[in-house]
């Protein structure tokens, strides 16, 4: 089987979780995994363990749980995700990154970020 372009469009791949009940998720991940490495206190958060890479959102406009793809190329990214069959929405630019939703023919969604620069 040969591999998708998309294993080298990113640096690195996380799990997000998204739940309209941040607050709770939030306190139930500390009991789990330990204090957040990043977090603003109402609507994202980081934990970060020598296993485990997980982020926490209160978006409620992806699905339950997807990956969160880094990458330097946003518009790249959902250049090849389009060549390998998925579909990919419109760039979008946000506080602290840009970023495009893909969603695979099986219902995979990633959403390929990549930091803005101050």
């Amino acid at each position: 089987m040969e591999h998708s372009p998309l294993t080298h469009v990113f640096e690195k791949i996380s799990i997000l979780h998204s739940t309209s009940r941040w607050a709770g998720t939030f306190g139930d991940l500390i009991e789990i995994l330990g204090p957040a490495g990043l977090s603003d206190g109402r609507a994202w958060a980081k934990f970060s363990t020598d296993t485990t890479t997980l982020c926490l959102s209160d978006e409620t406009d992806v699905p339950p749980w997807c990956l969160l793809g880094k990458t330097r190329d946003v518009a790249a990214a959902a250049a090849l995700a389009r060549e390998a069959g998925w579909d990919a929405g419109e760039p979008t630019v946000g506080d602290h990154e840009c970023r495009v939703v893909l969603r695979s023919p099986h219902g995979l969604t990633v959403i390929a970020y990549a930091p803005l620069t101050p």
